[in-house]
């Protein structure tokens, strides 16, 4: 956990950018978890996939995970719409070998529409536990960037 922390003060505040679907990728701080397991640790890279659908956003994640008989969790999105207010996200499965349950790893599909506008969306690692998913232990990346029409 200790390297992770390096590696994210090395990387730096990421700032406000563009995300239409012709503006390049926007990068999220790196989120750094412990992941459920015997002493299992992730890092979480995470950028911005432009989307065919205007005001849409799509976020491929890569995770590097370390540990023993680590156990399987979520990976959020979790946005808000900072022009008009409006918030959601979306999450998915992630297994006990750090593979998310998303084709070419990226988080799509409801709840990925904020609008046009100003975003700031985080990367949130949760418990894999129904019907509520409590967040783990985690420092949470972040970004910020504006979805035109």
């Amino acid at each position: 956990m200790a390297a992770a922390a390096a590696v994210a003060a090395v990387v730096g505040v990421v700032g406000p950018a563009a995300a239409l679907p012709s503006d390049p990728v926007v990068q999220f701080q790196p989120t750094l978890v412990r992941v459920p397991g015997n002493n299992c640790a992730a890092i979480i890279n995470a950028e911005t996939v432009p989307q065919p659908q205007a005001g849409h956003l799509g976020v491929r994640v890569k995770i590097v995970q370390t540990g023993q008989d680590c156990e399987g969790y979520r990976v959020a999105v979790r946005w808000k719409n900072l022009d008009t207010g409006r918030e959601n996200g979306q999450s998915h499965t992630v297994d006990a070998n750090g593979v998310i349950n998303a084709t070419d790893g990226v988080i799509t599909g409801m709840g990925m529409g904020p609008g046009p506008g100003r975003v700031e969306a985080e990367i949130v690692a949760t418990a894999d536990l129904y019907p509520h998913h409590p967040e783990l232990e985690q420092l949470s990346g972040r970004a910020w960037f504006t979805l035109n029409q």
